[in-house]
């Protein structure tokens, strides 16, 4: 047996060598490396790759080793093989439907019964089902095979500077390349193949991949798709066109998506060719692809896009054609004129169009820590398992991020995947989850100083908020309020998993929650305008935004909403009306923290306040309580009492003479935060419920983070800190110490930032491209929690900032920041610094403000106050 045993080993290692042989070519040499970019701060790049079959189903895995890329909008993950390059194209807007329902069910009678039992300790079940929203889906997967062999020289790299994706090998034909970006100028993504440097023409076939090639296809709902593939007879094109399976309650019935490209050669020929099949299975059309034959250059325009109306589900198979392929057909023959030559295509003109809008986004802000020209991989090494954080590892980390969340902005904001997948069935569906993931990634949303974030991050509330209306009456019967849900798909935002053990339909301070970045954007960049988009219809929006008919025609006319008037003012003025209609005297909280009912009851005693119920802390339950809807969650008492604070700043601004003591009123009567035997913040601020540490959620810190309640509050911060050190449980998500280091930040306790970043840092989270896992043993789903939550990480420990206060280094990291330079932060008293560098012994910053204002700057226990003209800049020293 041990021989066997001795054998099989052998024989396997062998198998696994030959098979991945091909994935690892020979390394490219650092003078090839470095005529790839043109700053070498700002590079990503890998000398192995993970090759897409197309025969078989593959594993998840296999598409999340691809370089990404992505506008907002139209993106592509890029597996980077030499001879079997994949482009998985992506749009946000893809969605997988189901058969659940669309609305939120009214179960406002409901209500007292649970609020009953909560204040009486006996637990809430339901029947009630848990309806998932749709899951987020990839589009088409192009294929480009080549004919070839031996590979030597092998690199494949993101240049975040350009934002361009590329592949460059050697084999016994000359080196090749092939470099691809998604237009910020045009919303396509543009692929341009060049034949080899020894003259070697290009002879390549263009293919869609089976659906069921892709990963966990057969898992779901997209069983039910029907699907053609397209190429045109004069092979100027190909494309996937797929009709979404039509279920009765689904909006998207007679919809479909497609993936349409676009083919422009240089010299040579191309002639469209029926391939093999490469699964059984059954689509509706030939296996067609497009045969390019002894090209001198290859260029490919490919938009992707969805229509509701695609027409019957069952007439699909007969169509001979499609709406959607002539509007993408019309798009990508837009670029082509745009940038086409007597010669073919002028990519170095697209590109510099796209760079127009990219680079100043994407050079607004730079970290300085450490270059390096070793690949991802060396880097990855190099810090996993490591105790310290590594200074080039970090800045690279820095710069994938920025990229990453770039790359998602501008019409919405990022998923939980961030825009990308190459698999059906996504993790909890790639949804925007808004108790927790949506706010980590969105941490930066201001600070990154990226314009297109608050921008698209505005469009996303749009897009959403009237379905909010639609909540608060169905689940409480509330009128003229709003209550956000947990879950959005990004086209509905109804609150349809209402059942135990996580009732969402409880989840109070979401509206909350969502409205403070855009209230910290008025604070950061003042009021600005918000133009019309696409994404929403304006004469939807008149209820939620208390909008007059003038006010639409305003609207319409100029183009734009304002930022502060239009959207936070009625926005933040529902919400408040939600949290008071929530609660009245009848259920109260007495001066020993106890909660009661009293029928009838009309007014509040001395010593009593309001008792917030049914209160839910995400994910969280008592430990002596089974429901996880309980009373007093600290979450709620301080997402409350800022939606009360905000919405008295912008009442200030747009209605000074508006009453504002009914609000002073219910802020007056919140509950007070409680603190547990250890002197922690409690979970539930009553007596009447014990803490659950054992979880890995850490939502009661939200007065921490996202809030600012702890500045200038030692009692509560030192409260916060010992509520973070009693938590027992993390799990491995990297949601819960990605929330961990934001909280550690705020708090400015840099020994509990630095822990909980080095977990995040020195496990495997991540991939060869740097993007990330929802585990940080990469266990779970892509996940861009930590990719893109990163940049806030950093961000705020080095510098804290609010209306007329900055504070430099609050929580410098104890590793990998020893010294460095930031330059270009935005903060939220609008000014920007320009720069600011450390070393360990000194700190300098160069801050410009864009209004007059006085700004008190302090780093450690030494301050310094400036008064500053608009645009004027100063410098400060420590």
């Amino acid at each position: 047996m041990k021989v066997f045993k001795k054998f099989f080993a052998l024989f396997m290692g062998t198998v696994l060598i030959f098979s991945f042989a091909g994935c690892t070519p020979k390394k490219a040499d650092n003078g090839l490396i470095d005529g790839l970019f043109s700053d070498k701060s700002k590079i990503s790049y890998s000398l192995s790759y993970t090759e897409l079959k197309p025969d078989k189903k593959n594993k998840v895995d296999s598409w999340r080793q691809g370089m990404v890329s992505g506008d907002g909008m139209q993106g592509f993950v890029e597996s980077g093989s030499p001879y079997e390059d994949t482009f998985i194209f992506q749009n946000m807007h893809f969605i997988m439907p189901n058969k659940n329902q669309r609305t939120c069910p009214d179960t406002s009678n409901e209500l007292e019964t649970v609020k009953q039992s909560i204040v009486s300790g006996e637990d809430i079940k339901d029947n009630a089902s848990y309806d998932d929203v749709y899951s987020y889906h990839p589009g088409g997967q192009l294929r480009i095979s080549m004919d070839g062999k031996k590979v030597d020289d092998y690199v494949r790299y993101t240049d975040y500077q350009t934002g361009q994706v590329g592949v460059r090998y050697t084999d016994s034909n000359g080196t090749w390349s092939r470099v691809s970006f998604t237009s910020f100028a045009d919303s396509a993504v543009i692929t341009k193949l060049e034949s080899s440097d020894m003259g070697k023409k290009i002879n390549a076939t263009l293919s869609y991949d089976d659906l069921s090639s892709m990963a966990n296809f057969g898992d779901g709902n997209e069983v039910d798709l029907k699907y053609k593939k397209i190429a045109s007879d004069n092979a100027d094109s190909l494309a996937l066109v797929a009709h979404y399976p039509s279920y009765e309650n689904s909006e998207l019935k007679n919809g479909g998506y497609a993936s349409y490209t676009y083919i422009i050669t240089v010299g040579g020929e191309k002639q469209k060719v029926t391939l093999d099949k490469n699964i059984k299975e059954e689509f509706c059309s030939s296996n067609d692809g497009i045969k390019i034959t002894d090209a001198d250059e290859v260029y490919l325009i490919t938009v992707s896009s969805r229509d509701t109306e695609m027409g019957e589900y069952d007439e699909f198979e007969k169509q001979e054609s499609y709406d959607i392929i002539s509007l993408l057909r019309s798009e990508a023959k837009q670029v082509e004129e745009k940038y086409g030559t007597e010669d073919g295509f002028d990519y170095e003109s697209a590109l510099e169009r796209h760079l127009m809008i990219y680079q100043p986004q994407f050079n607004s802000v730079s970290l300085k820590l450490e270059d390096s020209s070793e690949t991802n991989e060396a880097l990855l090494k190099k810090q996993k398992g490591s105790k310290t954080i590594d200074a080039a590892t970090a800045q690279r980390t820095y710069y994938a991020g920025r990229y990453a969340y770039l790359c998602c902005s501008g019409y919405s904001t990022s998923r939980l995947y961030g825009m990308w997948t190459g698999e059906f069935n996504t993790g909890w569906g790639s949804k925007y989850t808004m108790d927790a993931n949506v706010n980590l990634q969105t941490s930066s949303l201001n600070s990154s100083n990226m314009t297109r974030t608050p921008v698209g991050y505005a469009d996303f509330i749009l897009r959403q908020v009237a379905d909010w209306e639609e909540n608060a009456k169905a689940t409480h019967g509330f009128t003229d309020a709003i209550q956000a849900p947990v879950n959005t798909d990004g086209d509905k935002a109804v609150i349809t998993e209402t059942c135990y053990p996580y009732p969402f339909r409880y989840w109070n301070a979401g509206a909350s929650w969502m409205l403070q970045p855009l209230f910290e954007t008025l604070k950061a960049y003042g009021n600005i305008r918000i133009s019309l988009s696409r994404e929403y219809d304006i004469d939807s929006l008149k209820s939620v935004l208390s909008l007059s008919e003038d006010d639409v025609s305003r609207i319409k006319s100029g183009g734009f909403l304002m930022l502060e008037e239009d959207i936070l003012y009625p926005l933040l003025l529902k919400s408040a009306n939600y949290w008071a209609q929530l609660m009245t005297p009848e259920y109260y909280t007495d001066s020993d923290g106890k909660i009661h009912y009293e029928k009838g009851k009309t007014a509040l005693n001395d010593g009593e306040t309001y008792c917030i119920l049914p209160s839910y802390s995400p994910e969280n339950n008592p430990s002596n309580y089974p429901s996880p809807s309980a009373a007093n969650c600290a979450i709620d008492i301080a997402a409350c009492r800022d939606n009360i604070e905000m919405l008295r700043v912008v009442m200030n601004d747009v209605a000074p003479n508006a009453d504002f003591s009914k609000w002073q009123a219910l802020e007056d009567n919140l509950p007070p935060y409680l603190y547990d035997e250890t002197g922690a913040l409690k979970e539930w601020a009553t007596t009447s419920f014990d803490e659950n540490n054992k979880h890995r959620h850490l939502s009661h810190l939200y007065l921490a983070w996202p809030l600012n309640e702890t500045q200038n509050n030692e009692e509560l911060t030192k409260a916060c800190i010992q509520a973070v050190e009693n938590r027992t449980s993390e799990n491995e998500a990297s949601h819960a110490l990605v929330h961990r280091s934001l909280i550690a930040a705020r708090l400015k306790d840099r020994d509990m930032l630095s822990d909980a970043l080095l977990k995040l840092m020195n496990h495997k989270i991540r991939y060869d491209s740097l993007m990330t896992n929802h585990d940080y043993d990469r266990g779970s789903c892509y996940c861009t929690d930590f990719a893109i939550g990163y940049l806030g990480i950093v961000n705020e420990a080095l510098v804290y900032s609010d209306t007329g206060v900055i504070e430099l280094l609050p929580a410098l990291p104890t590793s990998g920041f020893d010294k460095g330079e930031l330059d270009g932060l935005r903060t939220k008293s609008r000014a920007v610094i320009e720069s600011l560098k450390w070393n360990g012994e000194t700190v300098e910053a160069k801050i410009k403000s864009e209004i007059d204002q006085t700004i008190t700057i302090s780093y450690g226990n030494k301050s310094e106050t400036l008064s500053l003209k608009q645009n004027e800049t100063a410098t400060v020293e420590f």
